[in-house]
């Protein structure tokens, strides 16, 4: 077993644990220094790997953070809550210090380095930790995943977590790669929404992309510029709508779909920027509420359309083993 440090953008007074996973979330140590309001709190994630030789351990270490990666990734679809981790590329940046509590002194600004740290024990065990005392509350799938938002509450996980855990290790080495890399886009979608929406939006729609198959490419003839070209069917567009469409139907219109995609291209060709990144965006302008709603509803279904992908992959694997 193998742990490491994750955050939730909600509190983890206790545990949670997969019995068939063997995945773990424990509350951080109570040294470990905590969030006074909303903001990244820290827990500890444990999982199962396989250890190299003892004299091996930079291999197994090296698994050890990999796999870390891979588990915070998933939570990150299958919870509510955003579920983050330290990148190895780490930040520094202006930050605002308060004055001492109780005293009227004024706020400092100071260069810092983005980092956390906090006892975490032996990184590499025999078996999982003991549960803590508080448990972490489990709610009924559908229930639990129509209700997001961050309502003071502390993090709460599906009924089903332990089964989509289940799915994704069971999953094909190829299907699991498509799986991390949309995972991987879901979570840059985060990251950037606060440098730039039009990057977080295009990132989403490569979530989709990535597990979408290839179409069948053939060499046709243009009459325009008589000169053979490839062509694709179907072509991206399509793959991503008829995505949407098989997971996760009736959550958008086939029109937004196409919104979507056409948002996507316009800024990953260089010829769009949503408003926001223009600062064009004030008070209740059309344009800048459509393309916050576009942006927000990509966000819900490609989330959805994940997960649902995720079940009915590991379906097909059990009917086809």
């Amino acid at each position: 077993m193998a742990a490491n440090t994750a955050s939730a953008a909600k509190r983890v007074p206790g545990s949670w644990r997969g019995s068939r996973s063997g995945v773990q979330i424990l509350p951080p140590p109570p040294e470990a220094p905590k969030v006074a309001n909303t903001g990244e709190n820290p827990f500890i994630l444990e999982f199962p790997i396989v250890g190299a030789p003892n004299d091996l351990w930079m291999i197994t270490n090296h698994r050890r953070i990999r796999e870390h990666r891979r588990m915070t990734l998933l939570l990150d679809v299958l919870l509510t809550a955003r579920i983050d981790l330290q990148t190895r590329q780490h930040a520094s940046f202006w930050a605002e210090i308060p004055p001492a509590e109780g005293t009227s002194g004024n706020f400092e600004s100071r260069w810092l380095r983005q980092h956390f740290w906090a006892p975490l024990g032996a990184p590499v065990t025999d078996a999982l930790s003991p549960p803590a005392a508080e448990r972490l509350a489990e709610v009924e799938s559908e229930a639990y995943y129509r209700n997001v938002g961050n309502d003071g509450s502390p993090l709460s996980v599906p009924s089903d977590l332990d089964e989509s855990l289940c799915r994704y290790r069971d999953l094909s080495a190829a299907n699991k790669s498509k799986f991390d890399r949309a995972t991987f886009w879901m979570d840059v979608a985060s990251r950037q929404w606060t440098i730039s929406v039009s990057s977080s939006f295009a990132s989403l729609v490569s979530a989709i992309e990535a597990l979408t198959d290839r179409g069948t490419t053939h060499w046709v003839l243009c009459e325009q510029c008589h000169a053979d070209r490839t062509h694709e069917v179907p072509g991206a567009k399509e793959r991503f709508r008829s995505f949407l469409e098989t997971y996760a139907p009736g959550a958008s219109l086939t029109k937004r779909r196409s919104q979507m995609y056409d948002l996507r291209s316009g800024i990953l060709h260089g010829s769009d920027l949503m408003q926001l990144d223009q600062d064009l965006a004030f008070g209740f302008d059309p344009s800048d509420f459509n393309e916050n709603e576009l942006h927000r509803e990509c966000w819900s279904i490609t989330r959805l359309a994940l997960r649902n992908w995720l079940k009915k992959s590991a379906g097909q694997l059990a009917r086809n083993p």
